[in-house]
């Protein structure tokens, strides 16, 4: 009986030897073929042009290719479901803003994927407020002036977001409330969509991120008014924040980061962690984001996780107060 105990403990521990670097080795050799990285928006964005940015940045690092990949539609949802429903084996990553993360899934009734459950969370990257620029056309010239146009022509401006539920929509809705003023949204497959149709003069505002807005600063089309981040920035330092109108309650930061289906193994998920930060401290990627008017902004693992939890549930309450529902 013995003798037969301990021939079936000797089989179980070899057992366990020839099984137990299984997934560190498969781990080990990540990656082995190109990355694809989700954008789930239309190329010319923020999150696309950050996104490009970085992959380029972690390619050589990672010694493989990481390809950014467009699945715009449904205000970053299209192409994030995608992703919480990839294999989570280090392939098929998610360049998630805010809305996709924690704005949609608070305020959605029917969420196609799960926060926190269905995602591996890295890193956050990098964050900025959003610029309100409106069209040069419009009879104001400061956001005081705009509230007041707004509140003697109710229901007539017509502000572009990317989409329902996005963190540009959401930011107008919350100063349409603070400010006490009414506008029509008009829902954008892509901010590059939106921003043709300000200049065009068939919208009259979009709530752009500095990245965005950048390549527009010298344009006659249009105006920008105010800032939702807590301070000035310095791509547009004679542009006060929204708090600097009076309205402190306005103030709102779109955040950048990379996610992963959930189960993504340890391992490369450490290792996607190591190279975020090598090059988060490049001067040379630092100094790209900052030229585009964005900050960066670094947290990893459960720390980055412990943030998304809490501004999902403070958008929920916000959601709650404000009656904001998506359908």
């Amino acid at each position: 009986m013995n003798r037969i105990l301990s021939l079936t403990a000797i089989a179980a521990a070899a057992l366990v030897a020839v099984l137990a670097p299984t997934v560190p080795a498969a781990a080990a050799d990540w990656p082995a073929k190109p990355i694809r990285l989700i954008s789930p928006y239309t190329p010319g964005g923020g999150n696309d042009i950050t996104a490009r940015i970085l992959a380029e940045a972690l390619s050589p690092r990672l010694g493989q290719p990481v390809v950014v990949e467009n699945r715009g539609g449904a205000g970053g949802l299209v192409g994030s479901d995608f992703v919480a429903k990839s294999a989570p084996d280090g392939y098929t990553l998610l360049f998630a803003s805010c809305d996709t993360i924690t704005m949609s899934p608070a305020l959605k009734v029917n969420m196609p994927y799960r926060i926190p459950d269905d995602f591996t969370y890295i890193a956050r990257t990098n964050e900025n407020g959003m610029t309100f620029a409106i069209n040069a056309k419009l009879p104001v010239t400061t956001m005081a002036e705009f509230v007041a146009y707004a509140k003697a022509n109710p229901g007539k401006l017509r502000f572009g977001s990317n989409g329902l539920g996005a963190a540009p929509h959401l930011a107008v809705e919350l100063f349409m409330k603070q400010a006490g003023v009414k506008m029509l949204h008009v829902p954008y497959k892509g901010v590059s969509n939106a921003m043709t149709d300000l200049l065009g003069g068939h919208i009259d505002m979009v709530p752009l991120t500095p990245i965005t807005i950048a390549p527009y600063l010298t344009s006659d089309s249009l105006r920008i008014i105010g800032y939702t981040g807590a301070e000035r920035h310095p791509l547009i330092p004679k542009v006060p924040t929204l708090a600097e109108s009076g309205l402190p309650q306005a103030t709102v930061t779109v955040w950048y980061s990379m996610v992963a289906p959930a189960h993504l193994p340890p391992e490369i998920a450490d290792r996607l962690r190591r190279e975020i930060a090598a090059v988060l401290a490049d001067p040379v990627v630092k100094s790209k984001l900052e030229k585009l008017g964005s900050s960066v902004a670094p947290l990893y693992g459960d720390a980055f996780e412990k943030q998304v939890i809490e501004d999902f549930k403070l958008w929920k309450q916000i959601g709650k107060d404000e009656n904001i529902v998506l359908d």
